[in-house]
């Protein structure tokens, strides 16, 4: 995984272009390193994850964010982010995108915890786009893939006012697609 997710990570990192005085939720946040790595420098990180374990490995992992009072890691669902409205400047979610049930729901929620400017990055490894056939992923794995315009589409009737889709090379992944939108 560490391999597959760095061309992720390095991507969704450049499109973020986190600041010193951003505010970082992570959506589906894993194991943290992503905000280890990526995020030690901005104002406060938060994680959200449906699984317990990953709760608590993103919190082991970035313990002394924690313990400073920069970091936050709780267990729930995308589509009831669990923070108050416009508490963050920056969003990502990093290859869990296709997994959530109500995405369309979760965009609305992230559109919310977003202060006005906010930035979103969502990185689909797995899309629509990439020309593979996804057949067996989608029927193991309870997936979605999408194309980049109905990532857009959804982007927009979740209230957000600009969004870009651009895509990479990755590991194993012929055309990653990182959707980035501001609120």
């Amino acid at each position: 995984m560490a391999i597959a997710h760095r061309t992720i990570y390095k991507n969704v990192a450049a499109a973020l272009n986190l600041q010193t005085k951003d505010d970082y939720l992570e959506v589906g946040c894993g194991s943290g390193v992503f905000m280890k790595l990526y995020a030690s420098h901005v104002h406060s990180v938060a994680g959200l994850d449906h699984s317990e374990d990953m709760v608590k490995l993103s919190t082991r992992y970035n313990q002394n964010r924690v313990d400073e009072g920069t970091a936050e890691f709780r267990h729930g669902d995308a589509s009831e982010v669990p923070w108050e409205d416009e508490k963050f400047s920056a969003a990502a979610a990093i290859a869990t995108f296709m997994f959530w049930p109500n995405s369309l729901g979760s965009l609305k929620e992230i559109h919310r915890v977003l202060r006005p400017g906010g930035r979103l990055v969502i990185s689909l490894g797995w899309n629509a786009d990439d020309g593979i056939d996804h057949t067996k992923h989608i029927k193991e794995c309870d997936i979605r893939l999408y194309t980049g315009k109905e990532v857009q589409a959804m982007f927009k009737e979740a209230g957000f006012s600009e969004n870009f889709i651009t895509y990479s090379k990755g590991f194993g992944m012929p055309r990653i697609m990182i959707a980035s939108a501001v609120k």
